[in-house]
């Protein structure tokens, strides 16, 4: 079996430092002292960098009285780290290279031996994703630590929205659409999704409006397309029943929500049914989460707390590209502002508002939706800080259709869905 050290090529990087200060800098770019397998040689590669920054030169001398001092002068092991040192000559980077790949492959050993300990007792969906997380952070510490970069380089982006023609949400980023009870937030949410589909046939949709039951979310559905939609010009399917629609799934109040982040007394731990959820919704590309505190299982008035869930988002949709939207309530109080800590407002770069029509200053069914924060120029694309939506069909009594929902959510009795049945 191949061993997944070389001491010698430990030794001559050592020693080509103490020969020439200035390979020091090629070295130091691709490893540091936890490379190294032996731990006497992590020593002195520590010392030679903390020598190398407070004197700006070393050599054998000045590191063997640094290492007496310390009482870990090795006298013969000096003279063989100095003796190898010529080796080095013009390859100092490609031993730094292989003093690196070595330490990567004893860390890779290390993760799987842990992990195969009791591996039958643990959640698949938790495994893979902790190994994931694991293998992630060694490609990184492989990588160089800081890729520093100038504006040559850069190439000029603009920052992609969905729906850029009707409320502009920015793709791999995090949304908050806040509003208070009754403004209509799921009715919006659901046109959003439903004129994603219209602009984008192929692509999938998630919604998670887990307040309303399913066949509610139909029949809303169903008003908005054949009453909201079908004035609009460039919306091709005007048909729920069209085959464009079944990229746009959800799941309703019959499958009970989890919390992304379980805290029990001062531990957390991230909800095993968080990775399967991602694992389901691979595919998709919009996702919709209403409400918030649905998902969010601490203390909502934790900053700390509210940073880990929106981090969490926030991770997911940059690194698997997805669009979300995270639905979240106001305060009752006339002072307004969202519900908790804001830390969920400083997670993103856009937040929205769905304002009440409190003066019935609007026409039918209007509602104006504020930007609030805006980090990503949504407002110069609209050209206002405030647009008028239609949000809900002609001549509907919202609290009449509230009041029924609720009567026929006691009345039906639905079969509760399994999350693994998704």
């Amino acid at each position: 079996m191949t061993n997944l050290y070389n001491t010698d090529i430990e030794k001559s990087i050592l020693g080509s430092i103490l020969f020439n200060n200035e390979t020091f800098n090629e070295v130091n770019d691709i490893i540091n002292e936890n490379d190294f397998y032996s731990y006497v040689h992590q020593i002195i590669f520590k010392n030679i960098k903390k020598i190398l920054n407070e004197n700006n030169v070393i050599d054998d001398k000045i590191l063997a009285d640094e290492l007496k001092k310390q009482e870990i002068f090795n006298e013969e092991l000096l003279i063989e780290i100095m003796t190898l040192a010529p080796l080095t000559t013009g390859n100092i980077k490609d031993y730094a290279k292989r003093i690196k790949e070595l330490a990567v492959k004893r860390r890779l050993e290390q993760l799987l031996k842990k992990n195969s300990i009791n591996i039958a007792e643990q959640d698949t969906f938790e495994l893979v994703e902790a190994l994931k997380d694991e293998l992630e952070n060694i490609n990184k510490e492989n990588n160089e630590q800081f890729k520093l970069a100038n504006f040559s380089i850069i190439e000029n982006k603009d920052i992609e929205f969905i729906l850029k023609d009707f409320l502009p949400i920015p793709k791999k980023a995090v949304t908050l659409l806040s509003a208070k009870g009754g403004a209509g937030k799921s009715w919006l949410v659901l046109q959003l999704a439903l004129r994603y589909i219209n602009q984008n046939p192929n692509k999938k949709v998630f919604a998670w409006l887990s307040e309303d039951p399913l066949f509610a979310t139909k029949k809303r559905a169903e008003k908005i397309i054949n009453e909201i939609l079908i004035n609009d010009d460039n919306i091709q399917f005007c048909d729920i029943d069209n085959p464009n629609y079944k990229n746009f799934e959800f799941l309703g109040s019959e499958t009970r929500p989890f919390h992304f982040i379980e805290y029990q007394y001062k531990n957390k731990k991230i909800n095993s049914m968080f990775y399967k959820l991602k694992y389901t919704l691979k595919e998709f590309d919009f996702i919709i989460l209403d409400p918030l505190i649905a998902f969010f299982g601490g203390d909502e008035n934790d900053n700390s707390q509210a940073r880990e869930f929106m981090n969490l988002l926030t991770e997911w949709a940059d690194k698997e590209d997805k669009t979300i939207l995270v639905v979240h309530h106001n305060n009752k109080s006339t002072a307004g502002g969202i519900r908790g800590a804001s830390a969920f407002v400083d997670a993103v770069r856009l937040q929205l508002e769905l304002l009440v029509n409190e003066d019935n200053n609007l026409p039918n069914g209007y509602r104006k939706v504020s930007i609030i924060k805006d980090n990503w120029g949504v407002e110069r694309i609209l050209n206002k800080k405030e647009i008028e939506i239609k949000i809900f069909p002609n001549n509907l009594n919202v609290n009449v259709i509230t009041q029924n929902q609720n009567n026929n959510i006691e009345e039906k009795k639905q079969e509760k869905i399994s999350f693994l049945d998704l």
